[in-house]
């Protein structure tokens, strides 16, 4: 067996496990589920929190799924697997009576479009095109000296309705931005996909993208996207950084996130979760 494959069985067995693994409770109510995506919850379980947050704040009737979408085993070429995992996802989906849901992760999006046909999947950012961005953060960075090249992630290259979106909120939030010449429906892959097969032709393809920006900074809205772009050399950040987390320093970069660290905010995200189900049980 091939190590990557290893590495995406390892990364599968555990993204699906109890220890990482929760829901808000089922309730008939909620019409609608927020899955936030492994990488989100990798970087910052708080961001994940706090998105989720001003989902159910603002919609009402929202929960949430930390679950994976299984993408990883597809990516990887294992069909099975795949479809073994994806049923879980389902599954849940199915005894939680969801109708719609709203994902910040563009492969999750991608993947539970392609595969649950019955489910109405949004963006994260066309929910908060549709809210409005929080009043705190409107016009916030407008006298910020930094124009950021805006990458689009490519699972939903296709999606204009995701790029028009985004574009809407950074201009709501005063963020000034420049066009890759290969974005929207045009663009190019950050690496992240290739670095399941082939790492040394994944870090080359990180660097080519990463270089077509004259910024420095490399705005985007996948936390895969914003780890490749960092391996490159860039500065990078995820937008949601950007809507709430208030402790980002003053350029913009995030902190690396070690293999452990990533599956302690994980199981950190789960507790989150747990805690919430039990502050309901108690009203």
């Amino acid at each position: 067996m091939k190590k990557s494959n290893i590495g995406v069985k390892l990364h599968q067995l555990s993204s699906f496990s109890k220890l990482f693994t929760a829901s808000s409770d089922h309730n008939e109510n909620n019409v609608r589920a927020f899955i936030p995506g492994c990488s989100l919850t990798d970087y910052s379980p708080e961001i994940v929190m706090k998105t989720y947050k001003y989902l159910n704040d603002n919609l009402g009737d929202t929960a949430i799924i930390l679950k994976c979408c299984a993408a990883p085993s597809k990516i990887s070429g294992d069909k099975d697997s795949f479809k073994a995992y994806y049923s879980q996802l389902q599954e849940e989906i199915e005894k939680m009576k969801v109708k719609e849901v709203i994902t910040a992760c563009q492969t999750c999006y991608k993947t539970i479009k392609e595969n649950s046909p019955d489910i109405e999947v949004k963006s994260i950012w066309e929910s908060i095109k549709d809210i409005g961005v929080p009043n705190d953060i409107k016009n916030k960075y407008k006298d910020l000296d930094i124009v950021f090249a805006l990458h689009d992630p490519c699972p939903t290259r296709k999606e204009n309705i995701i790029h028009e979106s985004v574009r809407d909120v950074l201009s709501e939030m005063g963020i000034k931005i420049e066009e890759f010449n290969n974005c929207r429906e045009k663009t190019s892959c950050c690496g992240g996909k290739i670095s399941i097969q082939n790492k040394e032709l994944a870090l080359k393809h990180m660097r080519k993208r990463a270089y077509e920006a004259d910024s420095n900074y490399i705005l985007t809205y996948c936390e895969s996207c914003v780890k490749s772009m960092k391996t490159a050399g860039k500065n990078s950040v995820h937008i949601l950084d950007l809507v709430f987390n208030d402790n980002i320093n003053s350029k913009f970069d995030q902190m690396n996130v070690n293999y452990l660290k990533k599956w302690m905010n994980r199981y950190k995200c789960k507790t989150y979760i747990e805690q919430l189900k039990n502050t309901n049980k108690g009203e």
